[in-house]
């Protein structure tokens, strides 16, 4: 396969040779008797452009060619793989994975999809060996070995599988939280109650969090009566790190008295947790859609993880792969406590995609399947959304009520609901609801943001709403909207050459926004800079605007922008 490599190598000095010499019909072709390294380097390069063009599905079937005349090349074999668990495709993932293991091929992933399927058909011994075989990097090495340890509880053992993890611990906190919950679900799995409890203690004390862990601490406490303990771990998890589906739906049980069983996880579960874990986290730390590749494997041992398949939609919305996330969040059911979110996802990517009343159609189903406080949200947010205020602010004051009557201090409906009311005009609603936002979530940049330039727009409180927006920032310096409030304001006042300055950073930080490149515009005509102001109206255009706001830039196009003074002529200090 040195030929192929040699392909690859050359494609640069082929393609400029191409380029700069030859003349009309001297065409040279690959040599007759090397067919399938010129057709592998032609699907190659075909699956790099698709990849590069985000175009995983056709990336993978010209993957899947090349692997078939390549499958030990191992950049060819790790591209193939890759793309087609990025595109959703399983099955083809194991069989390129096993024919370029068969020729001899060590990629990292393609390791981590044998490991994973062997597992998936029952082969357990045959997944042991082939975490033990391979040489990975740290990430996928901690994955396989985990994945290892559910295969060893099920081939040998508990005490097998704890000693691997023990023995795998690393000394990085990021990597060992991931092992140490590894292993008090094994425990748990394996009936050592009290050898898990004692494992999500120290975890506990560390400050490390994980709902799966939470859960299953939370509810090993609970079936040994400890109901408060249980309660206090729960809460405790809402107060660090926010709100879960799975773990309120716990809390409710405890408190209502409901017998709870902890959860004893079969090998394939686990091992879907031990690729779901450490790619929930992967997601947060990149814009990619690298954590995709590890939901699907995790999704295909256990279909039943919900919560993957919302991160691994979520994977594909950052990736603007829309569509197909929209495919996966449908098959959450009803019935998982993930559903709310899902179909919150699901409706917003509706929306994204120019779908409106297919995204209020999912919202209003769901919520009517299954009330759900983040569903009402969700709805409300939709009608802000389509300008249908009126509806979102009674949504929003559902909430609101039922929040108070249950002692929940929240401030995002209230900025939300105030919002809706500001764009109805009913300002004096408006200004309360943003005030007791600001009262429930002190130093809130979008809240002082949103507020004060509510009150400069109106020309009342023109200092005290600038220095709102000086804080806010101050604050999140690298907001673009905030940084565009602050220019905009003073172009409000006609203090154009600051203006000017805060714009064009706003631009800087977000060049694709049409209302940004607007401003700048009209900041660049009073300041004399006309051909610029053009430039950025046109760019405008070409961004998506509101069809109120094209119509106006069309005529600045030909009049200028009208004068910027605020009626009440007031002036602020610079």
């Amino acid at each position: 396969m040195k030929r192929f490599r040699v392909l690859l190598a050359l494609a640069p000095l082929c393609l400029s040779a191409a380029c700069a010499t030859g003349t009309y019909g001297q065409t040279a072709y690959p040599s007759a008797d090397r067919p399938d390294e010129a057709r592998a380097y032609s699907d190659f390069m075909v699956a790099r452009f698709a990849a590069l063009t985000n175009d995983p599905e056709m990336a993978a079937r010209h993957y899947a060619s090349a692997i078939a005349t390549a499958p030990a090349e191992m950049d060819v074999a790790e591209r193939a793989v890759f793309s087609a668990l990025l595109a959703g495709d399983y099955g083809l993932a194991a069989g390129m994975s096993r024919r370029a293991s068969d020729a001899g091929s060590e990629a990292g992933l393609v390791r981590l999809t044998l490991i994973s399927d062997a597992i998936g058909r029952g082969k357990t011994k045959a997944a042991i060996d082939l975490a033990e075989a391979s040489d990975l990097r740290a990430f996928n090495r901690m994955v396989a070995r985990n994945l290892e340890a559910w295969s060893l509880l099920d081939a040998e053992g508990a005490d097998a599988a704890e000693a691997l993890l023990q023995k795998n611990l690393t000394g990085d906190p990021r990597l060992d939280n991931v092992t140490l919950h590894m292993m008090g679900l094994v425990q748990a799995a394996a009936h050592k109650d009290d050898a898990a409890i004692s494992t999500f203690d120290a975890i506990w004390a560390s400050g490390a969090r994980l709902a799966v862990g939470a859960e299953t601490y939370a509810a090993l406490l609970a079936q040994r009566g400890d109901r408060a303990r249980a309660l206090d771990i729960l809460s405790q998890f809402r107060a660090d790190v926010g709100y879960n589906a799975a773990l309120e739906g716990l809390k409710t049980r405890i408190e209502s008295g409901e017998p709870v069983k902890a959860p004893r996880l079969t090998t394939r579960q686990g091992a879907a947790l031990s690729l779901f874990l450490p790619a929930s986290a992967l997601i947060f730390q990149t814009d990619d859609d690298v954590a995709a590749v590890y939901f699907v494997l995790a999704v295909a041992l256990d279909p039943g993880l919900h919560q993957a398949r919302t991160l691994w939609a979520q994977s594909l919305i950052q990736a603007d792969r829309r569509v197909e996330a929209i495919r996966i969040l449908s098959e959450v059911p009803a019935s998982s406590p993930y559903y709310a979110a899902a179909r919150s996802q699901m409706a917003s990517s509706l929306l994204q995609e120019g779908r409106a009343d297919e995204a209020l159609k999912v919202a209003a189903e769901a919520l009517a399947a299954k009330p759900d406080r983040s569903l009402r949200l969700q709805l409300a947010d939709l009608y802000r959304a389509l300008e249908r205020q009126s509806e979102a602010e009674s949504i929003l004051t559902e909430v609101i009520l039922a929040d108070e009557a249950e002692g929940r201090s929240d401030w995002r409906p209230i900025f939300s609901r105030g919002a809706a009311r500001e764009r109805q005009a009913k300002f004096d609603g408006a200004e309360a609801d943003m005030k007791r936002a600001l009262e429930l979530s002190p130093g809130n940049a979008t809240v002082l943001n949103y507020l004060g330039y509510s009150w400069i727009d109106r020309g009342i409180n023109l200092a005290e709403g600038f220095d709102l927006i000086r804080q806010a920032v101050a604050l999140q310096p690298n907001s673009a909207h905030i940084v565009d409030s602050l220019g905009w304001a003073h172009y409000r006042f006609g203090q154009f050459d600051e203006a000017v300055d805060y714009l064009e950073r706003a631009v800087e930080l977000l060049p694709g926004d049409s209302i940004l490149n607007d401003h700048l515009g009209d900041a660049y005509w009073n300041v004399g800079r006309r051909k610029e102001a053009g430039f950025q109206w046109r760019r405008a255009l070409k961004l998506d605007p509101s069809p109120e706001d094209r119509v106006k830039i069309e005529q600045k196009l030909m009049t200028g922008p009208g004068a910027p003074l605020p009626a009440s002529g007031a002036s602020i200090a610079r």
